[in-house]
């Protein structure tokens, strides 16, 4: 598998975040969130009980990109994480040749009483009425 890298994270991470609302997004970033708290943990076991709640600053770009260059780098020296990292990238990123691709939907018990766009990479404005 080809190795992972920080622009594919920072774009799965984003996507996560934005459907956190439902389930698999929860998910998502609960379990990216495992793997932040294993390189940023200070000691060598977890404490007991629930695990910390980590911060990912998925709404501070530079910040994101920062975590994803020090995840990618923790990839690339630990083997383990390394598998675990493109895991995780396999469950939630993008598939591979689909960088750019669009798949929008409307789905699950969602209510529609309005215009709906959907698309990606919007220039100028957009009009209803």
């Amino acid at each position: 598998m080809d190795p992972v890298t920080a622009g594919a994270l920072v774009t799965a991470v984003n996507a996560a975040a934005s459907g956190a609302g439902g389930e698999a997004g929860r998910r998502a970033l609960e379990s990216f969130g495992a793997l932040v708290r294993r390189v940023l943990r200070r000691g060598e076991g977890e404490p007991a009980g629930e695990p910390e709640p980590v911060a990912i600053p998925y709404d501070d770009g530079d910040r994101l990109r920062q975590l994803a260059d020090l995840l990618v780098e923790r990839a690339r020296r630990d083997p383990e994480f390394g598998r675990d990292l493109a895991a995780w990238m396999r469950e939630h990123g993008e598939p591979a040749g689909a960088a750019g691709a669009v798949h929008n939907s409307v789905s699950g018990d969602a209510r529609i009483t309005g215009p709906v766009i959907q698309g990606r990479d919007f220039h100028g404005p957009i009009n209803f009425g």
